[in-house]
């Protein structure tokens, strides 16, 4: 496993004009419980021809069970602090963590953990999802589409940049009884022309909550999900980006992409 995780150099651009001097960080998952949200993970930070996670990256890495393919959001929320979501390679969906019984930790609070966990995923598009016309399409994880209630639906609203498009479900027996696949067909071509989507961008996908007027979860409503989406080729990233500086008066946000890779 990698000693060091080198960090996007637009991102380490991005902390040093915040931070003139960063040597020690802070590191907290999202989606823990209240016990662990307590709990910030000390680590050292390295310049040598870019900025690294030094001393304590590996503690973190193995202690959330960190694997290759996995993708890291790394959002910095300032007084050297940064809260990392993970993005599991093989479900595509926000990775939830449960604190251990007899941790402090309720049953709702890992209630909610796993709520949050099916409420996004993440797909770095192929070929296969910009092919031709007719045959575009994008598989929606099963762990997502199950707690979502898909297999009853017939259509699906993606929202990005104060736009929406309608997008129509498939649905195919997968391999397992009683278990069918649901993928985003027709209208998903129309979605990836009109916003300039290409091979190697990586999409995030969110269930926007009810109770806001958004989304209708009783199966007789459009399901809203907003789709924000990191450029592969280092452009502008869409709907307020994923590698990205806000700034206001007491505020200084800045997030970076990262696929985890051990040596």
């Amino acid at each position: 496993m990698a000693m060091m995780q080198k960090l996007p150099d637009e991102f380490a651009r991005e902390l040093e004009a915040e931070e003139r001097e960063l040597r020690d960080a802070k590191l907290l998952v999202a989606g823990a419980g209240r016990r662990r949200r307590d709990r910030m993970w000390d680590v050292k930070v390295v310049a040598d021809g870019g900025v690294y996670l030094g001393r304590g990256w590996l503690r973190f890495a193995r202690a959330h069970g960190l694997r290759d393919g996995d993708l890291l959001v790394f959002r910095y929320d300032g007084a050297a602090a940064f809260t990392v979501t993970v993005f599991d390679d093989g479900t595509m969906c926000r990775r939830a963590y449960h604190d251990a019984a007899g941790s402090g930790s309720s049953s709702d609070d890992n209630g909610e953990a796993a709520a949050a966990a099916t409420s996004q995923f993440v797909v770095t598009l192929r070929q296969g999802n910009l092919g031709k016309k007719q045959a575009q399409y994008l598989n929606v994880p099963v762990e997502f589409q199950e707690a979502h209630g898909y297999a009853a639906r017939e259509k699906v609203v993606l929202r990005m940049r104060g736009r929406s498009w309608t997008v129509r479900l498939k649905h195919t027996k997968g391999r397992r009884p009683r278990r069918e696949r649901t993928v985003l067909r027709y209208g998903w071509h129309r979605f990836c022309a009109d916003n300039g989507l290409a091979v190697g961008d990586t999409c995030f996908f969110r269930a926007l909550r009810s109770g806001a007027g958004d989304v209708d979860d009783d199966g007789d409503g459009d399901h809203v999900l907003s789709v924000t989406v990191h450029k592969a080729d280092g452009g502008n990233s869409l709907e307020g980006s994923i590698i990205h500086r806000f700034a206001s008066i007491s505020s200084f946000v800045a997030c970076a992409l990262i696929t985890f890779k051990s040596m």
